[in-house]
């Protein structure tokens, strides 16, 4: 990871920054366009119209809320109207089931540990979830914003990102991660996330300066900011678009606090939104959680440093199952975590793991000393005995290269990575997990009759085998297959738990028999990043 410092007027700053990026950023902003990729050229076509226009018609108008992105699109050689809308495309994903139901792509997923250390410093450790394999991750960097206007402030990011808006912690003594909330709302009048959080850290430095200004600011879609103060005082509020709301929580002086992506409204049932397995990846990752911090208070009985908050967020639990894969839950460390870090702000003071995606705890730990006065960047030695199982990192790895391959509609990647996943993964839970997702590409991409029949009996040996939203659909499929093949129905429908699935399973029985499959591969878009499988005919 690169550390740089701007330091003087901001406009200056973000397009030299511009002129940093010109090349590498373009290639990040490539990828995050591929978020919104739908296998039809004529969606792909209206969606980007449709983002565009939102922000010609609305977002754009705010001229003074953009001026420091103009001049940071004017460094790396694109029109602001490109730039905002790939800035733009995060807010499109988590609203898109709004009005493109089935096409999401992208998850924000993110998990955010708060705990005191031995000394009693606030510390708030970050895992951020994200499709961009390949780009974000090596590209990652931190950079320490000395600009006129706002405090010391030390944001992670990519290239190709301007803003201290993902992950950052100020002079002040603040934290903040940002945490993605699918519901469907989508609010032209709000502000950019990006902006929005800019903003805040402009004009508030502490809980009371920062509650009024989410009561008197909107955002576009739905956010949550996770935010800890040098006090120990912590903020989790939901931005919703004209609506907020805040819960107030403090770090404990024994303990750590979890949090994912559940909605902190709980009045609100977050289940009626896309994508319809959200809740289920959320309490898996919460559990898993739950359980690292038991086991690790009960073997240290002390506050845990900096590194051993990192080393615990970042090594996944041990679920190596012989048999009995229904035990199985997502760890908070998955396939899509691209950064992964811890932050002090009352030493200054921030760790990371630096390499490839999935950040899994390597020796490949750095630290940042002293950001608000002389930063420097140093690399840590951890003990090797710490690393875990290369084939279990590899394994994941490929995970993420199968989606990819996926969102390019490329069979040959997706055969070649899942296959690599299955081999490199022989000895862990996910291995059936990628099973799964090779009969779901079989499905997509192969049509003998002989082929798919075996394609059911495989999907029939893997039933039961599966976290339980993902054997809801291995049941949906083994009543494709039968329907397609011109057999005895043999699935139970009622054994499908999750109901919007068993409506989905309703809904496809009226498409005719002899158009069946091609209709149906159409309308499903797997996705290995948050162990679901989209269809467009949700609604």
């Amino acid at each position: 990871m690169d550390l740089i410092t701007l330091l003087g007027d901001i406009d200056e700053n973000f397009y030299q920054l511009g002129l940093k990026d010109r090349e590498v950023g373009k290639l990040v902003h490539h990828d995050v366009k591929m978020m919104l990729r739908t296998p039809w050229r004529p969606a792909n076509i209206m969606i980007e119209e449709i983002g565009k226009a939102v922000l010609k018609n609305s977002l754009l108008r705010k001229t003074d809320c953009y001026t420091h992105l103009k001049h940071y699109a004017e460094g790396m050689g694109i029109s602001l109207e490109e730039c905002a809308y790939v800035m733009l495309i995060p807010e499109l994903v988590s609203s898109m089931s709004k009005w493109a139901p089935g096409f999401i792509k992208g998850n924000l997923g993110c998990s955010s540990f708060m705990t005191r250390n031995p000394d009693g410093h606030v510390v708030h450790g970050r895992i951020l979830d994200f499709p961009l394999q390949g780009s974000y991750d090596v590209y990652e960097r931190a950079i320490i914003y000395d600009l006129n206007g706002m405090p010391k402030t030390l944001g992670f990011g990519s290239k190709g990102i301007p803003y201290p808006s993902i992950t950052l912690m100020t002079e002040d003594g603040m934290t903040l991660a940002l945490h993605q909330k699918f519901t469907n709302i989508f609010n032209p009048q709000g502000m950019s996330i990006f902006e929005y959080i800019l903003k805040m850290i402009k004009t508030a430095n502490d809980k009371i300066s920062i509650i009024d200004f989410i009561k008197n600011h909107q955002t576009i879609t739905t956010w949550c900011l996770y935010m800890t103060f040098k006090n120990g005082e912590v903020l989790a509020c939901d931005l919703s678009g004209d609506k907020s709301f805040i819960n107030e929580l403090t770090v404990p002086d024994s303990g750590i606090l979890y949090f994912c992506n559940h909605l902190e409204d709980k009045s609100i049932d977050q289940r009626q939104y896309l994508p319809l397995g959200f809740d289920h990846y959320n309490l898996m990752r919460e559990e898993v959680a739950a359980q690292k911090i038991v086991n690790f208070m009960n073997i240290k009985k002390t506050q845990p440093t900096q590194l051993e908050l990192l080393q615990m967020m970042s090594t996944p639990l041990d679920q190596k199952l012989k048999n009995d894969f229904k035990n199985y839950k997502l760890d908070n460390l998955t396939a899509s975590s691209i950064s992964v870090m811890t932050m002090n702000p009352t030493d200054g003071s921030a760790l990371y793991l630096g390499g490839p995606a999935p950040k899994i705890f390597t020796d490949n730990v750095f630290e940042i000393k002293d950001a608000f006065n002389r930063a420097k960047l140093e690399s840590i030695k951890i003990k090797k005995d710490t690393e875990v199982d290369s084939e279990y990192r590899l394994g994941l790895h490929f995970f993420m290269e199968a989606q990819k391959g996926f969102d390019a509609h490329n069979s040959i990647d997706i055969y070649h990575n899942l296959q690599m996943a299955i081999d490199h993964l022989e000895n862990y839970p996910e291995k059936k997990i990628a099973e799964f997702y090779f009969l779901i590409a079989q499905y997509l991409y192969e049509s003998h009759s002989k082929v798919l029949a075996n394609l059911l009996n495989e999907f029939k040996k893997i039933e039961d085998n599966l976290p339980p939203y993902l054997n809801d659909h291995c049941l949906l499929f083994i009543g494709r297959l039968e329907r397609i093949l011109k057999m005895p129905q043999g699935m139970e429908e009622d054994k499908i738990q999750t109901k919007k699935l068993r409506e989905i399973y309703q809904k496809e029985l009226m498409i005719p028999r002899p158009i069946f499959h091609i209709a149906s591969k159409g309308m499903i878009i797997p996705r290995i990043d948050i162990l679901d499988v989209i269809y467009v005919l949700t609604t």
